[in-house]
């Protein structure tokens, strides 16, 4: 039995992606591309706030989560999952990040390292950290093209100003990113995590992603969380409590009476 259709087609492959490769447009003109599909920089920059919600959905168990997500151009975030009555929270002030983690039993808010604090920043970002990257303290890099399920995506890679790295594949037909790889270090080990991203949609007029599927790196879909969004606002004026970490309330003056001046 002849191998040669097999043959030929890995070449014309390999031929079609080096084609792709030597024509690959430069960082500039992909960073520019992509501003110019999510809507212009000027209406990107003029979304201040972006909030989302939807549904999480988990590998391996039959349950779906409420999900809501809040990031700022201010470098704030807030995520909140939901299930049987019982809020997760994680967010960020600018500075600080800090949980609460009920279903872990701990009811309380506590503050996160300072590696965690700096993935919260990182999704903070609502760009992506490859635009305006060197007034961020970013370093970008252009890899080129790589085949993405299929697609010959733009590949970027952004050493980020915190330590961490992240790689950023764009679609070549539509300039939006399908897929983030994020290498970061907490507590002394490395973590690398794996985001898809799908079904664009235009929120105060720039594309934003409504469905996400992350997991570990090369892992098979039915192996990733996903979020699926199906609400999306923008520019809400929102208090500064949604981020900073609650205070706790004072405790009463020794031998006062609660309800008592």
């Amino acid at each position: 039995m002849t191998r040669f259709p097999a043959i030929l087609a890995g070449l014309a492959g390999t031929l079609l992606l080096g084609t792709a490769l030597a024509a690959a447009p430069g960082t500039e003109d992909i960073i520019a591309h992509y501003l110019a599909a999510r809507g212009g920089a000027t209406r990107l920059n003029a979304l201040n706030v972006l909030d989302r919600s939807g549904k999480l959905i988990v590998p391996g168990y039959n349950l779906q989560l409420t999900v809501r997500e809040i990031k700022t151009r201010a470098g704030q975030y807030r995520q909140e999952i939901t299930l049987q009555g019982l809020t997760q929270v994680q967010a960020y002030d600018g500075e600080h990040a800090w949980q609460v983690q009920p279903f872990q039993g701990r009811k309380d808010p506590s503050l996160m390292s300072a590696d965690e604090a700096k993935g919260l920043a990182q999704s903070a970002d609502i760009d992506l950290p490859f635009v305006d990257a060197k007034r961020k303290g970013n370093s970008v890099e252009n890899l080129g093209v790589e085949d993405i399920d299929g697609t010959a995506a733009y590949k970027l890679r952004v050493r980020l100003k915190s330590g961490n790295e992240s790689t950023y594949w764009l679609d070549p037909d539509s300039w939006m990113v399908i897929r983030e790889l994020d290498r970061q270090t907490v507590r002394g080990a490395e973590q690398v995590t794996e985001t898809d991203f799908g079904e664009y949609e235009q929120v105060a007029g720039v594309y934003v992603p409504m469905s996400e599927q992350q997991g570990p790196k090369d892992s098979d879909a039915s192996q990733k969380q996903k979020i699926v969004y199906d609400k999306a606002s923008a520019n809400a004026s929102l208090p500064a409590t949604e981020f900073t970490f609650p205070v706790a309330p004072p405790a009463p003056a020794a031998g006062s009476a609660k309800g008592q001046p």
